[in-house]
């Protein structure tokens, strides 16, 4: 026998054992490697035709293969982002947590000024005034000051300014934040290097350093402010039903949680606009406003312009933390233009409004009666 016969053989033998672990691909194909490379071998035509139902077979079923591995490799992916998406989105930074965690707080009596978490201190004017040096250690609260031991980054403290009184908090950035009554704020002591963020409950107005590389971002219970350096207000007390944002200078970002399980939107604002986001409806909605109407509290009074007894009433009480009786539901429409005093009590700011309106104010314990003249 001559050497190529019994490489043909060889050949043969160990394809055979191979076909025992072969599938149906692979054997035919095989099977075709066969039959070309034997010089004499010759196919009837029902041969050629069953070969070429079988070829027509194979390459159906491996481009049918194809697409459902394909198809399932990309549902893997897109079931991997998702949940990534779902652990990202649902993960709460640092700060919200702490704040979280801290939430049992008093909105009556003096301000507070709780440095980390545990050590509270008293602050006794209606006014006051916080303010921190560069490195974070070293406070000045109205004459006092304070020191406090910070130790790297993630040291929070937490401003809670009671009904009827403001705070003014110069952050370690120079960053300037007046807090409105009811408010709360935590803020590190010293921002990281990477980032300048707070958490806020109720109103406060900021007026933000400007640093290009560190946005400052302002989180609340409902939208996230992203500020590259501005002036504005940003209103989120947690028995609202909506939170509002009003630009004087500047620009900012909200972000903001859509219908989708798994997105969130922004909107860019420019100055003289006032955003609000509705939680329910999970949407923005922006109009031109005056913004000195929602800012002036800053300055110790609240300005209105034809603005109804119903929403000066709801600010009043809100700010004094006093319950205000409108007898007559009408009186809510009434419209009244001129500027309140809050250094007077709840009573003075609305007799003035009496003035111009034919109302009768009377208090009882800690409520107020207003009836129509």
């Amino acid at each position: 026998m001559s050497d190529d016969f019994w490489l043909v053989q060889q050949q043969k033998e160990n394809q055979s054992e191979n076909l025992l672990m072969a599938d149906d691909e692979t054997q035919l194909a095989i099977d075709i490697r066969n039959t070309v490379s034997e010089k004499n071998t010759t196919l009837s035509h029902s041969q050629k035709v069953l070969l070429g139902k079988r070829i027509k077979q194979t390459i159906s079923t491996y481009k049918r293969k194809k697409i459902i591995f394909r198809i399932s490799t990309a549902a893997v992916i897109l079931l991997l982002i998702g949940i990534f998406t779902i652990l990202t989105m649902n993960r709460e930074p640092e700060i919200v947590a702490f704040a979280r965690y801290n939430q049992s707080v008093s909105l009556t009596g003096n301000t507070k000024l709780i440095l980390s978490g545990k050590e509270e201190i008293q602050v006794n004017s209606d006014e006051s005034k916080i303010a921190y040096a560069k490195n974070g250690k070293e406070i000045q609260v109205d004459s006092n000051r304070v020191q406090q031991v910070v130790e790297g980054e993630g040291v929070y403290n937490t401003v809670i300014v009671p009904y009827g009184k403001r705070t003014k908090i110069t952050l370690s950035d120079s960053s300037s934040v007046w807090l409105n009554s009811g408010s709360k704020l935590v803020y590190p002591a010293r921002f990281a290097r990477d980032k300048r963020e707070v958490y806020l409950e109720g109103e406060a107005i900021f007026e933000v350093s400007h640093n290009k590389e560190h946005p400052f971002h302002v989180i609340t219970h409902d939208v996230e402010v992203k500020v590259l350096g501005t002036v504005f207000d940003l209103s989120a007390y947690n028995d609202d039903k909506i939170t509002s944002t009003i630009l004087e200078s500047g620009l900012v970002e909200m972000k903001y949680n859509t219908n989708s399980i798994l997105s969130t939107s922004k909107v860019r604002m420019v100055p003289g606009m006032m955003a609000v986001y509705n939680p329910e409806e999970k949407d923005v909605k922006q109009t031109k406003v005056n913004v000195k109407l929602y800012t002036s509290w800053k300055d110790g009074y609240i300005a209105c312009e034809k603005q109804s007894l119903g929403e000066i009433v709801k600010k009043i009480s809100r700010y004094y933390n006093v319950s205000i009786q409108l007898n007559d539901q009408s009186l809510k429409n009434e419209m009244f233009t001129g500027n309140l005093d809050l250094r007077n009590s709840a009573v003075q700011v609305l007799a003035i409004i009496a003035e111009f309106i034919n109302i009768k104010v009377e208090k009882t314990n800690n409520q107020i009666q207003i009836n129509r003249l």
